[in-house]
């Protein structure tokens, strides 16, 4: 059990989304609730806009249960807005639907949709979200890009892969590995059975404890850095700023 810390860095990454609206803006609003089979599939995809995301798995399903929370700020524009998918032999598809650029005539208009998915337990998905907090649990693989606002994940019996622009990052009790890529917001780790890379964190700290494998953090700009019960190597290749402290390593 090694512990390697080498100096420097600079880094930064970047993200940003559409129209978003608070919860205050929500003038007009309907609710979706739908059930698509997907049958034997497992590769499932999502793509969500301005608005919070959740995402659970649910063992035995063939199915995928839609809610969603459809917000407005007038009627023309809530009629616009939606819940899509698409079903294939490989895979399934789901996304949220906002009306394109054109649409948009005043400033003050502003649209949102809170969705929530149950999904099969044995899905591998793929996320993109752009805007809201979002929260994903008990899945069987997750590669992720998330634009801005919280996001928590747990529970994943494999491999995650995160990419982050904004907003704090929460990741516990996964069974595989754990990469993650960073711009702003605190990292906090917890309870993984393999390794954890963090490729490029730019700003916010870094908390990670009950490594099963090797914690690399290749590039840290800012903040502090603190690991703890790691059962492999602990490497910091590069770091700007920024305490690092590590116990039982």
């Amino acid at each position: 059990m090694k512990t390697t810390v080498l100096p420097l860095l600079l880094g930064s990454l970047l993200g940003l989304l559409v129209s978003t609206a608070n919860a205050g803006d929500c003038d007009y609003s309907r609710q979706i609730d739908r059930e698509v089979d997907i049958g034997t599939v497992t590769d499932v995809r999502v793509e969500a806009g301005a608005g919070g995301l959740s995402i659970q798995g649910e063992p035995g399903r063939s199915n995928v249960l839609i809610r969603a929370k459809v917000c407005a700020s007038d009627e023309e524009l809530l009629a616009k807005l939606d819940v899509i998918s698409e079903v294939t032999a490989e895979s399934a598809y789901f996304g949220t639907k906002f009306p394109d650029k054109s649409f948009w005539s005043n400033d003050w208009q502003q649209a949102s949709i809170d969705l929530n998915l149950v999904v099969p337990a044995a899905a591998s998905l793929e996320v993109a979200d752009s805007s809201g907090k979002a929260s994903i649990e008990n899945v069987a693989a997750l590669s992720m890009k998330d634009s801005s606002g919280a996001l928590e994940i747990a529970r994943v019996s494999g491999n995650v892969t995160v990419v982050d622009s904004s907003g704090e990052l929460t990741v516990q009790e996964i069974a595989g590995d754990v990469e993650l890529t960073d711009s702003s917001g605190a990292i906090r780790v917890n309870q993984v059975k393999g390794s954890l890379i963090v490729h490029a964190d730019s700003s916010g700290g870094i908390e990670a404890k009950n490594i099963g494998k090797n914690v690399l953090i290749k590039r840290d700009s800012s903040g502090a850095i603190e690991v703890k019960d790691v059962a492999g190597d602990f490497t910091v290749a590069k770091d700007s700023s920024g305490g690092i402290r590590y116990k039982n390593v």
